[in-house]
């Protein structure tokens, strides 16, 4: 019994690492496909923006923020041929071709502007949209990045300004 329950693991582990090695060997068309966005005068830092290419290095995707006193942090990170694909598909259905600047938005005074660039090897299309959160269809692009961007890491810096954390020491030493 206990013979038969490590064989099983050791199928599963090597099964696991076997998936991974044929996911990175699959045939990869880039078809210069790109999307971005970037959010200025956002809560979370003067600017932040994700990027999704495979132009220069293979399929990644990549994040950014600038922080209020503009300092720059980033990641990036590459992306199996089917994270990529699975990843596009989502932004490729939110009709981005046909999208224009939107007109949907919370257009606040201070929300944030997001500025979209997205293309393929038959188009290209930038517009924007000022909204405290996205509205549809625009979501259905900001959503899939950030969920890429973000799969398998923190957060990234700390988006709590430096000056209110003080108010933060003082609530705990009560």
């Amino acid at each position: 019994m206990r013979s038969a329950l490590v064989l099983v693991l050791l199928a599963t582990a090597c099964g696991g690492r076997q998936k991974q090695a044929t996911d990175e060997q699959q045939r990869f068309e880039c078809k210069e496909r790109y999307v971005s966005y970037i959010a200025t005068n956002h809560l979370g830092g003067g600017e932040l923006g994700v990027q999704l290419d495979c132009a220069e290095v293979g399929p990644r995707v990549k994040r950014w923020r600038i922080d209020r006193d503009g300092n720059r942090l980033e990641d990036a990170r590459s992306m199996t041929p089917a994270e990529f694909d699975e990843t596009w598909k989502a932004v490729d259905g939110s009709g981005w071709a046909y999208l224009k600047d939107c007109s949907n938005g919370t257009a606040g005074k201070h929300d944030p502007i997001y500025v979209f660039d997205v293309k393929d090897d038959e188009q290209k299309s930038t517009f924007q949209c000022q909204s405290q959160s996205m509205p549809y269809p625009y979501n259905t692009i900001v959503d899939p990045l950030d969920v890429a961007a973000q799969s398998g890491r923190g957060q990234l810096g700390d988006p709590e300004p430096d000056d209110l954390k003080k108010y933060d020491k003082k609530d705990k030493q009560k």
